[in-house]
Formats: C-alpha cells, sequence, structure tokens
C-alpha cells in the first residue's frame, strides 16, 4: 500500500516485489511472456540494456544470468518445473522482473552461497519502469497471490 498525505504535492514511486522462488532454476519455464517487450540488464552498454527487445520464447528459462524486465505484464503467469510450479497473479503492476545471477554474477554476490543460484528463481511483480504517480490524498495498492500449480 502506498498512501499519499500530502494535501498539494503529487507523489512518485516505483515498487518491486523480490520473489524468490525455490525450484530447480534449470529447469523452470516461465509463461505467457512471448510478444511481450522486456530490457535485458545484462547487456554490457547501458545503450544495450536500455533498448527493448521483444521475447520469442514460448516460455522464458534462467539457464545463463538473467536480468529482464518485462513491460506491461500478464497479470497471472506460471513458474512450472518437472514435478512443481507456482500460479503468480499481480494487480496493480506493470512490470515482471525475471532474475538469476547463475554461476556467472552468483559467484560475486558476497551473500550468495556457492551453488545458490542452482535452487530458485525470482519473478518479481512491479513498477520499475518509469514512476507510479499518486495525486494528493490518492492510495495505491500492489497485490501479489501465489498459488501452486
Amino acid at each position: 500500500h502506498v498512501g499519499n498525505p500530502s494535501s498539494t504535492d503529487a507523489l512518485e514511486f516505483q515498487a518491486l516485489l523480490h520473489t524468490y522462488v525455490r525450484a530447480p532454476a534449470n529447469d523452470v519455464a516461465i509463461a505467457p511472456l512471448q510478444g511481450k517487450y522486456y530490457v535485458d540488464k545484462t547487456e554490457a552498454s547501458l545503450e544495450a540494456r536500455s533498448k527493448l527487445k521483444e521475447e520469442k520464447r514460448e516460455a522464458v528459462d534462467v539457464r545463463v544470468f538473467t536480468d529482464s524486465v518485462y513491460e506491461d505484464a500478464p497479470s497471472k503467469i506460471d513458474v512450472t518445473w518437472p514435478g512443481g510450479g507456482l500460479e503468480v497473479k499481480m494487480h496493480e503492476f506493470n512490470t515482471l522482473t525475471v532474475w538469476n545471477p547463475q554461476a556467472e554474477a552468483g559467484s560475486k554476490l558476497g551473500d550468495m552461497e556457492v551453488g545458490g543460484w542452482y535452487r530458485f528463481v525470482c519473478v518479481e511483480p512491479g513498477y520499475v519502469r518509469g514512476f507510479k504517480k499518486l495525486a494528493s490524498g490518492e492510495t495505491w495498492t500492489g497485490q501479489q497471490v501465489l498459488s501452486l500449480l
């Protein structure tokens, strides 16, 4: 929940739910994101990290270092793997970040256990491409519902 208590000024903010899903990262499939546009934050240059790409895959995986922010996120996605799955429903979020550092970046994180990147995927509803603006006195509520498949 975000509220703007000001009687005169607007409030701008961003939000991101850091949802870690315990799953075998190399076997995860995230869908439906095909046809959605995203920025790839693993690109080497600032220009490349800012350029929108169209998702061509039927299901997104994280077998390599992945840090992608999808615009116009669907209100429901499935995160599946052999023997398990999770449905993620989102309300009032306009982006979905999919993140896993794999060994390439995970081995450089001081608080990441060795091999920890093989046991999770982050699927993060958010409002991170641009800012949400609330007029004085307005409120906003974002919601995420996780259900086993």
